[in-house]
């Protein structure tokens, strides 16, 4: 058997990281291309987001908050387990965009591919129940 005390992998603990470094490397990375900026569309979606967390319409750690229940009500068991489910990943998208837009993070890549995505993958999801969340 190996001697673990030759593993230069197992002596993380020994590494010490100064504040100063530990808080440049939590930084998002910056967006410093001029000509990659946030999509219209997105920035609507992320603005109509922010405001339904402020106004308590979105309650982070409530996927049911998400479900626009006049739509969901009428759908079948199967197609009620699949939304419900398919909450639980947006919501934790919008934890983390709203952590970052909280942060003061507008325009890193970060925040513009996570909307982008989440946007995209609403209206996916919403193709095949209709318009089954409130975002």
């Amino acid at each position: 058997m190996a001697d673990n005390n030759s593993n230069p992998f197992l002596k993380h603990d020994q590494i010490q990281i100064s504040a100063e470094t530990q808080q440049e490397l939590n930084q998002p990375l910056k967006n410093d291309e001029k000509n990659i900026a946030i999509d219209p569309k997105d920035r609507e979606f992320l603005k109509m987001i922010v405001e339904k967390i402020e106004k308590g319409e979105i309650k982070l750690y409530v996927p049911s908050s998400l479900l626009n229940h006049a739509v969901y009500d009428n759908l079948d068991e199967s197609l009620q387990g699949k939304a419900d489910y398919d909450s639980f990943n947006l919501l934790s998208s919008i934890r983390e965009i709203y952590q970052l837009w909280r942060s003061g993070d507008r325009e890193s890549f970060q925040i513009i591919n996570t909307v982008h995505g989440m946007r995209l993958t609403k209206e996916r999801l919403e193709d095949l129940g209709g318009d089954i969340y409130i975002i």
